[in-house]
């Protein structure tokens, strides 16, 4: 099983990038799910970007974790953005119809972008 490898960026102020690379499953959530939490309590924070490009297996603990992640940005004001990739993630939303649950963005750059202004 490949382990789940994520770095952490600030490429702007109140902009953080979570990207994410290998397997998200059952195991590893908790820990996302914390990480992230931690992220989003940032006083200063105003979007976050989850980088999901590299992922090369998702199960459906990977849309809980979305999930949470999306209720946990609205309940602060924080705008989340999904990279979901072309691979595992982007089938994982498309088949179970949360595509459009979440602000998808094709690129981290794009998404950074996009929350910059």
């Amino acid at each position: 099983m490949a382990t789940l490898r994520l770095s952490v960026e600030w490429p702007s102020p109140g902009v953080v990038v979570v990207a994410m690379h290998g397997e998200i499953d059952l195991a590893c959530v908790p820990r996302l799910t914390e990480l992230i939490r931690q992220r989003m309590t940032a006083a200063s924070l105003r979007a976050v970007v989850l980088d999901l490009s590299g992922v090369t297996y998702s199960s459906s603990s990977g849309l809980e974790l979305l999930i949470h992640a999306q209720r946990r940005a609205e309940h602060r004001g924080i705008d989340l953005y999904v990279v979901p990739g072309t691979g595992p993630v982007r089938r994982l939303l498309g088949l179970t119809g949360m595509l459009g649950h979440f602000t998808c963005r094709d690129t981290a750059a794009e998404a950074v972008a996009e929350a910059r202004r």
